[in-house]
């Protein structure tokens, strides 16, 4: 113990001791004189006496809290020293020699654990555990072709009906007098759409759900994404064949196109949107390709490879709208070709049931006190529009 903190403390006790003397002496005074004392007096002495006791209490911690510190350098406090430094001791202090009883606590700054305290732990580590909360993810795969179609909630019924324009056939054209008018065809066909299930689902422990609402809430963000990861990829290859959706590439649900020779892909892209507006009046509102095919035309350069980039230069934004058309990157279009449309007009989501996650008992999950987790979704994809849906290669040999 410091002879700083020592002396501090010595006086308070010193002044206290003296102011309890004082009393005892009244007291016995009165008790000799008139076999008795003051009620005021005896409280008094009970008060001295509690404030003496807690000063010696306090004295004995610091010494022991002094003795176990560990040396500290030059520019740092020993805790003996912060806590006779600190202003709440000196107004404990104080407010012990007017007659308060005051309790004094503070809080060390600065602590070192020392290498003594290894011990304490099995692997012989001095730095106690930090449990990072929540759980460290894993890969989300990005899903954005859902962005670019429309979708429209139904409520009711298990598919969609409608009539569609099957072919077309323009026959106007000038007449003579008198002469038989041309007729043109159009023909109708009915269109139906089945709406489709996508799901899954997982067990996890009935204590984990209850233990840790964290985790709880990271796997319905999980089954959620799980959900929107398959349903990305089922509304661009979906073959139709139940249970699968009929997606943007099933059969008749786009049209056909055909690259120039050695094109690159924006100007397959540029190829594709004027022969679409020549084709159906409409310009498209998005191409979807693969990541690796839009990084290879970022690359691109005039010449042998060595010339300027095509795309602008790698410090510039060039951004993603080639010919005013939205680039959507997908890894579930082949690499080599790209899907490009005007999906405003061209195809339609009918969400019957959107992403659900519900918890339940299956089998003998009560009696092991497992949750079932289940997550789907119900939905459907229309091509009301393949005339507007182009798909192919982006170039050809």
């Amino acid at each position: 113990m410091s002879d700083e903190l020592k002396s501090t403390i010595e006086a308070g006790l010193a002044a206290v001791k003296s102011q309890l003397d004082e009393k005892l002496a009244a007291h016995t005074a009165d008790v000799e004189k008139y076999g008795k004392s003051t009620t005021e007096l005896t409280g008094k002495i009970d008060t001295l006496s509690e404030q003496y006791k807690a000063m010696k209490e306090q004295l004995i911690e610091v010494a022991q809290n002094t003795a176990k510190a560990p040396s500290a350098a030059e520019d740092r406090k020993s805790a003996g020293n912060q806590f006779i430094a600190s202003e709440k001791f000196k107004n404990a202090v104080k407010g012990m020699l007017e007659g308060k009883n005051d309790k004094v606590r503070t809080e060390v700054k600065y602590t070192q654990i020392t290498s003594d305290l290894g011990a304490l732990f099995s692997d012989g580590n001095s730095v106690l555990p930090y449990q990072r909360p929540g759980v460290i993810p894993g890969d989300f795969t990005p899903t954005t072709v859902r962005d670019v179609i429309q979708t429209i909630n139904i409520s009711s019924g298990g598919s969609i009906e409608a009539l569609r324009e099957a072919d077309w056939t323009n026959n106007a054209a000038p007449v003579a007098q008198g002469e038989q008018k041309p007729e043109s065809i159009l023909e109708l066909e009915p269109y139906t759409v089945t709406l489709r299930t996508v799901a899954h689902w997982l067990k996890v422990t009935n204590q984990l759900l209850q233990d840790a609402p964290a985790i709880a809430q990271y796997i319905d963000g999980r089954l959620r994404h799980g959900l929107a990861v398959a349903v990305d990829n089922q509304l661009i290859n979906g073959n139709g064949t139940s249970p699968n959706l009929s997606g943007l590439l099933d059969a008749g649900n786009f049209t056909a196109f055909t690259p120039a020779s050695g094109a690159n892909l924006v100007e397959s892209i540029n190829k594709a949107k004027y022969e679409m507006w020549a084709a159906t009046g409409l310009m498209p509102t998005a191409v979807i390709v693969n990541p690796a095919d839009w990084g290879a035309m970022e690359l691109a350069r005039e010449g042998a490879g060595s010339g300027a980039y095509l795309y602008g230069a790698p410090g510039t934004a060039a951004g993603g709208m080639p010919f005013g058309v939205r680039v959507v990157m997908s890894i579930n279009v082949a690499q080599g070709t790209f899907i490009i449309g005007n999906f405003d007009q061209g195809a339609t989501i009918f969400q019957r049931q959107g992403a659900t996650v519900e918890m339940g008992y299956v089998n003998d999950d009560f009696t092991r006190n497992l949750v079932t987790i289940r997550a789907e979704e119900r939905l459907a994809l229309a091509v009301e529009r393949p005339s507007v849906i182009y798909a192919g290669d982006i170039t050809s040999s």
